[in-house]
């Protein structure tokens, strides 16, 4: 059984107002039709990326509120490119915004369950002290959003990390790291790998943020790095 079969099986609820007709039948205007309700998927945006802020005619990009200085946004899988949800699909197929969400949470976990690797990042060679930390790799234009998706936090990541106090860094659309943040040797050792690579990721325009996540009782929480927060969050 792989990792997120137990996380993605057959016991979970389907939640019922996920886009299947007639928006599926709402076809893309190119070589062979795109069908929305099967290619539409969840992305995370800085909120100063100006491509998110760019409008068509009177019509702007789905933007909802997620974290600090990340957007939700949705991105239309066109085979060649991704093209980002306006809201002129929401007046075209009557949906709601939450109904796209849904279905794109759907074809996220799809997409999750037919292809994903937990790999081990491990700098302990050069550096005696650290303890290794975690990475989530299925593709490289959605990694970064299996934060959204809550199951994966409190069942996978609780058991491969044997802990329920889960440190997240996401410093680009490709990239994503997670560590026990009550290991301070793993957690203090992907804090700055994070930050690296949230710089090195600025010229490609990848970058996504440079703060760090605490999961605690189902939520997320910026971490703060003073002595006070952290024994509120221990």
């Amino acid at each position: 059984m792989g990792i997120f079969d137990k996380l993605f099986g057959n016991k979970r609820k389907v939640n019922k107002t996920l886009i299947e007709t007639p928006v599926d039948e709402y076809k893309k205007s190119q070589e062979g039709g795109i069908s929305i309700g099967q290619s539409i998927y969840p992305v995370l945006k800085r909120k100063d990326d100006p491509k998110i802020h760019i409008l068509k005619g009177n019509q702007g990009v789905i933007k909802v509120d997620f974290l600090d200085d990340l957007y939700l946004c949705f991105n239309l899988d066109m085979g060649t490119h991704f093209e980002m949800v306006q809201h002129d699909l929401l007046e075209k197929t009557s949906l709601t915004i939450e109904e796209l969400k849904n279905t794109a949470i759907r074809n996220l976990t799809k997409k999750i369950n037919e292809s994903c690797k937990v790999g081990v990042e491990d700098f302990s060679e050069n550096i005696p002290d650290a303890k290794p930390f975690y990475t989530v790799q299925f593709d490289n234009d959605l990694n970064a959003s299996i934060l959204l998706l809550d199951d994966f936090w409190e069942t996978n990541a609780k058991d491969i990390t044997k802990s329920n106090r889960i440190a997240v860094t996401i410093p680009a659309k490709n990239l994503i790291y997670f560590s026990d943040m009550r290991l301070m040797e793993s957690f203090r050792t992907m804090k700055p790998v994070g930050t690296h690579m949230y710089n090195a990721s600025i010229e490609d325009g990848i970058h996504l943020s440079d703060k760090t996540y605490i999961r605690k009782d189902g939520k997320w929480i910026l971490f703060l790095d003073t002595d006070e927060q952290l024994a509120e969050l221990w």
